[in-house]
């Protein structure tokens, strides 16, 4: 593996590891287990002894102590672990208490209105309009699905901690037998012996007790987050739009990746709260016994610092309820950069999206440092709190007697004190985990309780025999419109609202550019018909097809459907193989299949693959160009065989050429006998239909022939000039007449592709692999990773620095905690003669003061660095991110990146440092007490070497496992989160085609197969530490003999300190290695966040300062292509070859060719998305590749063929950065021929408090919606367009650029161009010849090479060239020319 990352992907390899034992250990080889060989989860099954230690886990362990594990060595869940199971139960009671919340809902509000239930003045439907489900009843829904599992949790913790509370009674008898041994009035060996064994027995059950009811709740935990990720997606299929434009793509995420984590956490805390009294009530009882009236005070005290806890507790609930408002903000904007990143490269935006990262970032960390400060102070307190405590209990019991009590009563005490403060101490964290459960509870509720789509009921489907296909009546359609979340805070009553509306009609403005929706639609469309519907830009031509398809809302009237129906929108490509979308969960029937490809124009694309119809495609398509995306959106459609086919817009992004074989084999031969209805601007296509809908501009529609509507509407009339359309009856070219009897009449063009049927000949499956593997890990985490992640965070301290400083604090704070203690003793057995009890009282407090103080110093160092070190991390990785080529972006999932911003970020913000601060703080006190043995029983030395090479042992066996098992469950997590966001991007798609059902299944399958790791994690975190029960049990085993035996002359004050201490050693054990486990679990999401901080590819400079060219560059906008070699990665072959061509400054060039020619690789070129690999590109003389990227881009402007529209307004699409005055903005809008000079004037003296939903369509304010979903393809095109015009560039390239404008809008733009950019050089890459026949030359592209260049009129006169073939195609004829030369 090269050095490129320091992660070694994931793969099936059999890898054999190297361990501590591996030289004792059978070489016995492992195959890993087909699926089919695949063993179930063994757990139910085992033997009660099995289950009580956790040693049905061997089998794994073995297997992954001999070699790297991989995901088919994991179990297969049994039912009663699926996903499924839970969910089905989960959804039946979430039934029960809706219905029982909306009773008490009806009865609170008539309640506040003095009535009863049954004589209320407003119907139920009115009363629940504002129900929501609260978090209270979410949480007894997760509490019945599981109540069997979170009893059986409950009942272990409750006896756990009630014998953990017993335990300083047993301390308390075996000290007095000491005392007495002492004083010579004991001598009986069984008693030592026995108080030794019951003490052991007792502290190893309540050990075993503590880990299963862990296991319990951990085991909720991973379940709940699973039906939860599931019933959230399965909720978000069935949002209507007011649902989804209150919970938007990155709400949901944000549910799904943090806020579930936290309820996850949250749930294993729970069962504690109701264990937690009865235990503190138990300890207290023993301390009154103990001390009697001084233990109150001392409990007083406890009760004082309990309600400084609720306190902070309280501030706790209220910073993370401000911090997850930022998160979800910070992962809206990483979505939006993800999304939008080849826009953000375009327009060299990366800086200022840095800028407005760090901005929110910084917000972030500043809370979450709040956060993590309040909680470490609180924990620290709560740490040091046994001491304060019991200091002052026994300081009042010297007031009171003048002096202190027996060794056996003090040192109980102090057990069941440090009882207390363990008790306190989980009470922080069951609150502040509680709250953040609470608050997740809370939002789900809100998203459960969000209204589903419902179909309009007079929306009627049948099947039968009659004519008629579609048929709506006295239809009126209109959009939602919801304000944005933005003014959501805002107070606008009634009245105000009714003010500015009148505002609107005052100020007369009538904006054309406004949809409003569609009115008194009629029509009646027969079985078998070809119908084409047509319009100017955003006159409703895709909201006629979402009408009668059901997805817009119907105000009045009727639609009927005879048969099934389905809607082919916007591509939509899902991360797999071009197989896979065209199937789209249907069965493979080869011979239909077949024809769908070669129907769609797709077999020559797909033999040019060598993965054929194998090839993944990248997220959303992104390594397909648009033509490409646009026919596999149609096969997919074709290949449903649905009676009724609507299709918007479906060849507006391929050419010609493949435009006229679509319409010959596939609208006009493979759907001859179905209902086709086609939304397009392309009029060629319209004599070919049987009728014509014309949609007005005032939502109104016109049904006839081109010649009725030619009679009949004047605006079809006036849209006709613009295009010259083919003959009603045959096309000009009789080569490309469809007979309608005839299966196929195929042109002789289509002959010679004829040979292409057999695209997938010699194709090999392997090939079609683009997405990488997930980085994944192997054996322990390196130590640069850890050093990275210091360095990150102690800025100026430097790694050493940091390391000296946090090492010095903890040392001093430990030692005075455990001195504390020591110095007690010496107190309570007056060890030094002569000397005062105010001597000893002196430093008992000086030492219990100096204890939290330095403590609370060490957490706050430790928790500075590594706050600082998850913001220093993440802000460079999203650097990195904005700068790292599209070749990365085109081969990793979007899920995947979005996983390191998310969850990966969250576990560095919020859990290392937990774990981290645990760790530290469990090894200094195992380090401390190990010391202290040692001083005072010499002997324990002897023992140590073998007590810790067993642990050692027991950590290394569980490590090799536990390690791997964590970094499968974090990659397999991971495609349950690509999994997620892929459905969110794909709903529309996913609901025309009813496919919800299958994608829960895939949901559900990827959330099982992540649970088999998560499941296994669990119960191996279990399985060492009840491991490390019998080792500690050992060690107190050995040293309560010890000091019962008297083997050496120690004082019964100095037992009761050894025991006190013993006696945390099985949990110190257990924290040491369960944190350190966590710690380097964690630090894979360091390792990842790392990589991607430091070792991404970049793209080449941003800026080099010695070849800047000057600011006035490029002063001609002259370009010259010099022998230009270029493909999109290595592995993949040229797709321009030897390009070589010049164009004059201030020239404008068209550039067409046939889909896949290498039109839009010339745009990649020259904007540098793709790097050479020979040649060189000159724009004024200055080779491009030798000057920073930055200084290249921001000098050119593009309209690309997928318009982007960012979440914000017009104006914040238009000008991200507010770098230009409202009048260019508006001045843009002018230019591109949005908006009139009258419109803008009337725009401009509208009230700037006026809501969005009363603005015109294009108003500067007026709010865009996620991606611009409320925007038509047009507009968004045209408001690209529009974005272009605010930079003044000398070289303008469109691509593709107004594909999906009417030909008016068109003319209009070409119009614009001609006027607007005169001086400047404008390369348009069409499919449409008429927006590129009357520039100054023709640039005809062919598999990557130039095959002409000349003026289009010369070309045109050509004969046999490419040019005049494709013009023949269109209909062009020597009319339409304006220039002639």
């Amino acid at each position: 593996m090269d050095d490129i990352t320091s992660l070694e992907l994931g793969n099936d390899e059999y890898r054999p590891q190297k361990r501590l034992l591996t030289f004792i250990m059978r070489k016995r080889e492992y195959p890993i287990p087909k699926d089919e060989e695949r063993q179930p989860h063994p757990a139910q099954k085992a033997n009660l002894i099995y289950k009580l230690f956790f040693w049905w886990l061997f089998p794994i362990m073995k297997v992954g102590y001999a070699r790297t594990l991989q995901p088919n060595d994991l179990w297969l869940l049994t039912d009663d672990l699926k996903v499924e199971h839970y969910t089905e139960i989960f959804y039946t009671y979430l039934e029960q208490v809706r219905i029982k919340s909306k009773k008490k809902h009806i009865e609170k509000k008539c309640k506040e209105r003095n009535e009863a239930v049954e004589n209320s003045s407003l119907s139920i439907e009115e009363d629940l309009k504002d129900f929501v489900l609260s978090q209270w009843d979410i949480a007894e829904v997760v509490f019945l699905t599981f109540r069997k599992r979170l009893v059986s949790g409950i009942i272990l913790a409750c006896l756990s901690l009630c014998l953990m509370a017993l335990t300083p009674l047993l301390t308390k008898y075996l000290i007095r037998y000491v005392e007495a041994r002492t004083f010579g009035l004991q001598n009986s060996p069984g008693k030592a012996i026995g108080y030794s064994l019951g003490l052991t027995f007792m502290m190893f059950i309540t050990g075993v007790m503590i880990n299963h009811f862990f296991y319990m709740g951990l085991l909720v935990g991973g379940a709940t987050k699973a039906l939860l990720t599931n019933t959230i997606l399965n909720k978000a299929l069935k949002l209507n739009a007011k649902g989804r434009h209150k919970f938007p793509t990155g709400k949901i995420t944000s549910m799904i990746t943090t806020d579930l984590a936290r309820i996850e956490i949250a749930l294993i805390f729970q069962p504690l709260a109701i264990g937690l009294p009865v235990a503190a009530v138990i300890a207290i009882v023993i301390l009154i016994v103990n001390i009697g009236v001084a233990a109150v005070i001392g409990i007083v005290i406890f009760l004082f610092f309990l309600a400084f806890l609720s306190v902070g507790a309280k501030k706790l609930f209220e910073y993370r309820d401000i911090v997850s408002k930022i998160t979800d903000k910070r992962v809206n904007l990483i979505k939006e950069i993800l999304n939008n990143l080849k826009m953000i490269k375009f327009y060299s935006w990366e800086h200022p999206y840095h800028k407005k990262v760090v901005q929110v970032r910084n917000q972030e960390v500043n809370v979450i440092l709040k956060i993590q400060s309040l909680r470490n102070i609180i924990y620290s307190i709560a740490l040091t709190l046994n001491g304060i405590s019991a200091m002052i209990a026994f300081l009042i019991l010297y007031a009171l007697r003048g002096k202190t009590s027996s060794p056996a009563n003090i040192f109980s005490s102090v057990s069941s004190f440090e009882m207390l403060s363990f008790f306190v101490f989980l009470i922080p964290q069951a609150l502040s985990t509680t709250a953040d459960m609470l608050m997740g509870f809370k939002r789900i509720g809100e998203l459960f309780s969000a209204q589903d789509e419902e179909r309009y009921q007079y929306y009627l489907t049948r099947e039968d025999e009659s004519e008629d296909a579609v048929k709506v009546t006295d239809g009126c359609f209109s959009w939602e419109n919801f304000e944005d979340d933005v003014n959501d805070d805002e107070s606008d009553d009634e009245k105000d609202r009714e003010e500015r509306e009148k505002d609107l009609e005052r100020s007369g403005f009538k904006s054309e550019s406004t949809f409003k929706g569609l009115q008194d639609v009629n029509l009646t469309i027969n079985k078998g018909e070809f119908v084409v519907i047509t319009g100017l830009v955003g006159s409703g031509k895709s909201s006629l097809l979402n009408a009668i398809s059901g997805f817009m809302r119907c105000d009045s009237g009727e639609i009927d459907i005879n048969g099934s129906l389905l809607l082919c929108g916007a591509p939509w490509i899902q991360n797999n193989t071009i197989r896979e979308n065209i199937l789209f969960g249907s069965e493979f029937d080869k011979e239909f299949y077949d024809k769908v490809v070669y129907a769609c124009s797709l077999h020559i694309d797909l033999d040019n693959l060598p993965g054929g119809d194998f090839t993944e495609v990248g997220e959303k398509g992104i390594t397909l160009s648009g033509g490409q995306k646009a026919r596999i959106n149609l096969a997919r459609a074709v290949y449903a065989n649905k009676d009724i086919i609507l299709m918007d817009d479906v060849l507006s992004a391929v050419d010609s050429r493949v435009g006229k074989h679509i319409l010959n084999q596939c609208l006009l031969g493979l759907l001859k006998d179905k209902t086709r209805i086609l939304a397009t601007h392309q009029l060629a296509l319209i004599g070919q239909a049987d009728r014509i809908i014309f949609v007005n501009r005032d939502g109104t529609i016109d049904i006839g022939t081109m010649a009725d509507l030619n009679a009949s509407n004047s605006e079809f009339n006036n849209l006709m000039t613009f295009s010259k359309s083919e003959d009603d009856d045959e096309l000009d070219d009789t080569t490309d007449v469809v007979d309608e009897k005839a299966e196929y009449i195929v042109s002789s063009d289509e002959e010679e592709e004829d040979s292409h049927l057999d695209y997938n000949l010699n194709k090999d499956a392997a090939k079609g692999k683009i997405i990488a593997d997930e980085e994944r890990a192997v054996n322990q985490i390196k130590n640069e990773v850890y050093l990275n992640y210091i360095k990150y965070g102690a800025g100026k301290l430097t790694i050493w620095g940091f390391l000296a400083l946090y090492l010095f604090v903890l040392a001093i704070s430990t030692f005075c905690s455990i001195f504390t203690n020591t110095w007690l003793s010496f107190w309570v057995s007056q060890k030094f003669e002569g000397r005062s009890n105010g001597f000893y009282i002196g430093i008992y407090v000086m030492f219990n003061i100096l204890s939290p103080i330095f403590l609370t110093i060490s957490f706050i160092v430790l928790i500075t660095m590594t706050t600082l070190s998850s913001k220093n991390m993440n802000l460079k990785a999203i650097d990195k991110i904005l700068f790292a080529p599209m070749t990365f972006l085109d081969t990793t999932p979007m899920g995947r990146i979005l996983n390191r911003f998310t969850k990966d970020t969250d576990v560095l913000d919020n859990e290392i440092s937990e774990n981290m601060r645990f760790f530290f703080v469990n090894a200094a006190q195992l380090v401390g007490t190990i010391i202290l043995f040692i001083v005072f029983i010499p002997w324990i030395a002897v023992a140590l070497p073998v007590i810790a090479f067993v642990f050692v042992l027991i950590a290394n066996y569980y490590q090799a496992s536990n390690r791997e098992v964590k970094r499968l469950e974090a990659i397999l997590r991971s495609f349950v989160f690509n999994n997620v966001n892929e459905v969110l991007s794909g709903l529309s798609v996913i609901k025309a085609y009813k496919s919800q059902t299958r994608f829960a299944k895939i949901s559900d399958k990827l959330v099982n197969r992540a649970n088999e790791a998560t499941f296994i994690v669990f119960a191996n975190q279990r399985w060492i530490a009840i491991q490390l029960e019998i080792v500690a049990s050992c060690l107190v085993l050995l040293v309560s003999l010890l000091c019962c035996f008297k083997v050496f002359d120690i004082s019964p004050a100095t037992v009761g300190l050894l025991m006190t201490y013993s006696l945390s050693i099985a949990s110190s054990l257990s924290n040491l290695i369960r944190t350190f486990t966590e710690v380097e679990n964690y630090m894979n999401s360091v390792e990842r966040l790392c990589h991607y901080a430091q070792k991404l590819p970049q793209e080449a400079a941003y800026t080099i300062d010695s070849t800047e060219p000057p600011s006035t560059w490029p002063r001609e906008g002259g370009i010259e292509f010099d022998k230009v070699n270029m493909r999109y990665r290595p592995e993949l072959p040229l797709i321009l070859k030897g390009l070589t061509f010049t164009i004059a400054p201030h020239e404008k060039v068209g550039i067409c060719g046939r889909t896949g020619a290498g039109k839009s690789s010339i745009m990649t070129a020259l904007y540098r998305l793709s790097e050479l690999e020979t040649g060189k590109i000159l724009i004024d003389g200055v080779d491009i590749s030798k000057i920073g990227l930055k200084s290249l881009r921001s000098h050119l402007s593009i309209i690309p063929q997928d318009p982007v529209l960012f979440n914000g307004t017009i104006r914040s699409n238009l000008d991200p950065f507010g770098e230009h005055s409202d009048e260019w903005l508006w001045n843009s809008l002018r230019k591109s021929g949005i908006l009139t000079a009258d419109e803008i004037v009337e725009a401009q003296k509208l009230d700037k408090s006026t809501r969005s939903e009363n603005l015109p369509k294009f108003h500067l304010d007026k709010v865009v919606d996620n991606e611009g979903e409320n925007f038509s393809l047009g507009e968004r095109q045209l408001v690209s367009f529009a974005r272009a015009l605010v930079r003044e560039s000398k070289i303008l390239i469109l691509d593709e650029a107004t594909s999906s404008v009417d030909y008016e809008t068109d003319h209009k733009i070409q119009q614009t161009i001609a006027s607007e950019f005169s001086d400047c050089t404008i390369l348009c890459i069409a499919h449409r010849l008429k927006t590129i026949i009357n520039y100054d030359r023709i640039l005809v592209m062919d598999k990557g090479q130039v095959s002409d260049f000349d003026s289009p009129w010369k070309l045109f006169n050509t004969p046999g060239s490419l040019f005049r073939e494709m013009c023949d195609k269109s209909n062009i004829t020597e009319e339409d020319f304006v220039n002639r030369a």
